[in-house]
């Protein structure tokens, strides 16, 4: 890394910055906490949302877009989605020659997450027929040609070509943009991805059956219980409605409640994620003990479940 001559990347210390912040000390419970509340912080920063506002912003401007929806009518969570599932560019870097010529494409979203797919030019191509056949009243931009004169180099030819394409495309109209062809060809989602990557910014796995349930990780080493509860899924409030969730643990027995531990809230969501890690220390034996996890919403009961920890299977997630 200091021989690639980043000027962030010079000398040892900053070589040593990189590394304690990637935590590699951590068991993965600890880096699954970790991360999950500095992605949270990162999501709820104010100039973060500021950048990413002024970015949707100068993008709509440039497309002729509509004007966004008054942030009355429109909920947080829909409005950061937006912003998530749009694609601002893509640029096909190089192809592989091992490979039938795929195309390595970077993709970049509006939230400036970036990541990479390999494509066939006959899946360009067949995406292009596709976006005809649901737009035909849209002007496409014109498609590269599949032949080309033999003394060409046919591949970097089509590289230039594509790009072209893939810029008018991406630049134009935000329903061709945004549509679910192209979502689903850069970003490797379908319809049913669409709608459960909409769900999972603020929730976590759901049930097929509805029935309610915690996902925890349970440990035990030297005397420490570790629980971490990484999430929720489908409570609700006795009047159907989504629950601000907090989680409430209890070691029993216990009978002057000492022993409780609280996560944070999660705001109105029915699949809450968490991750977060409760500790009780000098825990001579698991016989005998029971978790007690309560789950409440502003002093509402939700739910509740008692753990006979001579019985858990130890360091498995468990529903």
């Amino acid at each position: 890394m200091l021989h690639a001559g980043l000027p962030e990347l010079n000398r040892i210390q900053d070589l040593k910055y990189v590394y304690d912040n990637l935590r590699p000390q951590d068991s993965d419970l600890q880096a699954t906490s970790y991360f999950t509340r500095k992605i949270k912080e990162s999501l709820e920063c104010f100039p973060v949302r500021l950048n990413n506002l002024i970015h949707t912003l100068a993008h709509m401007s440039l497309t002729g877009s509509a004007k966004l929806p008054s942030q009355e009518t429109v909920p947080q969570e829909w409005m950061m989605l937006n912003v998530e599932k749009s694609i601002a560019r893509a640029t096909i870097l190089g192809f592989n020659k091992k490979s039938d010529y795929l195309y390595l494409v970077q993709v970049v979203q509006t939230c400036n997450v970036v990541t990479f797919v390999e494509k066939s030019f006959d899946q360009f191509s067949e995406l292009h027929s596709n976006l005809q056949k649901q737009f035909p009243s849209h002007a496409l931009p014109e498609f590269p040609h599949s032949w080309y004169i033999a003394f060409i180099d046919l591949e970097h030819k089509r590289v230039k070509d594509l790009n072209l394409y893939l810029k008018q495309l991406l630049s134009g109209s935000r329903k061709l943009a945004n549509n679910e062809l192209v979502l689903s060809f850069f970003l490797n989602w379908s319809k049913h991805t669409l709608a459960e990557k909409a769900s999972s910014v603020t929730s976590g796995p759901q049930s097929n059956d509805g029935t309610p349930g915690v996902q925890l990780v349970i440990s035990y080493e030297d005397t420490r219980l570790t629980v971490m509860l990484k999430h929720m899924r489908n409570i609700r409030l006795p009047d159907g409605s989504a629950p601000s969730a907090h989680a409430e643990f209890y070691l029993l027995p216990d009978p002057d409640e000492v022993n409780q531990r609280k996560t944070r809230t999660v705001p109105k969501t029915t699949n809450p994620t968490y991750n977060e890690i409760v500790v009780y220390n000098k825990v001579m034996q698991l016989e005998g003990h029971i978790l007690k996890l309560v789950v409440k919403s502003k002093g509402t009961f939700v739910g509740a479940v008692n753990i006979q920890l001579s019985r858990v299977r130890l360091n498995e997630e468990k529903w």
